[in-house]
Protein backbone atom coordinates (compact mmCIF):
# COMPACT_ATOMS: atom_id res chain seq x y z
CA UNK A 1 0.00 0.00 0.00
CA UNK A 2 2.79 2.38 0.87
CA UNK A 3 4.59 1.63 -2.39
CA UNK A 4 1.44 2.48 -4.35
CA UNK A 5 0.98 5.74 -2.41
CA UNK A 6 4.62 6.65 -3.06
CA UNK A 7 4.23 5.95 -6.77
CA UNK A 8 1.04 7.98 -7.12
CA UNK A 9 1.70 10.97 -4.87
CA UNK A 10 5.51 11.26 -4.95
CA UNK A 11 6.05 10.09 -8.56
CA UNK A 12 8.40 7.31 -7.45
CA UNK A 13 9.34 4.48 -9.77
CA UNK A 14 7.11 1.44 -9.34
CA UNK A 15 9.06 -1.44 -10.86
CA UNK A 16 9.12 -5.19 -10.35
CA UNK A 17 11.57 -5.13 -7.39
CA UNK A 18 9.27 -2.81 -5.45
CA UNK A 19 6.24 -5.00 -6.20
CA UNK A 20 8.12 -8.11 -5.05
CA UNK A 21 9.34 -6.40 -1.88
CA UNK A 22 5.83 -5.22 -1.03
CA UNK A 23 4.45 -8.72 -1.62
CA UNK A 24 7.09 -10.30 0.62
CA UNK A 25 6.34 -7.77 3.33
CA UNK A 26 2.62 -8.53 3.22
CA UNK A 27 3.30 -12.27 3.22
CA UNK A 28 5.60 -11.94 6.22
CA UNK A 29 3.08 -9.92 8.20
CA UNK A 30 0.37 -12.42 7.31
CA UNK A 31 2.52 -15.31 8.53
CA UNK A 32 3.30 -13.55 11.79
CA UNK A 33 -0.36 -12.81 12.44
CA UNK A 34 -1.42 -16.35 11.50
CA UNK A 35 1.12 -18.12 13.71
CA UNK A 36 0.38 -15.82 16.65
Amino acid sequence: MGAAIGAVFFKERFGAPRIVAAGLLVAGIGLMLHTG
